[in-house]
């Protein structure tokens, strides 16, 4: 089963990735709870199951774009709206 994590998470990363890209492309608020709660859990998820994968393409492949994506919206999303919250964002 663990050969099977490095593709589950790369694919969970590209859905999370699709979600972000539709809900940003609606022009949503940020500050919805859904929204983040699922960014949140599925950047968690693809981490978990990058990091439990077994070694090879799929596991350096998965675990580095979860990484990428984890970091642009944390600080891209969350920092921001921390820094400019009292300004409408």
């Amino acid at each position: 089963m663990e050969k099977y994590f490095g593709v589950i998470s790369f694919a969970l990363i590209i859905l999370v990735i699709g979600f972000f890209g539709m809900d940003v492309s609606l022009i949503i608020n940020p500050e919805v709870s859904m929204f983040r709660l699922l960014m949140i859990t599925g950047i968690t998820l693809s981490l978990i199951f990058a990091g439990f994968s077994e070694k090879g393409y799929w596991k350096r492949i998965s675990l580095g774009l979860s990484i990428l994506v984890g970091l642009f919206y944390f600080i891209g999303i969350e920092v921001m709206r921390n820094l400019f919250q009292g300004n409408g964002f």
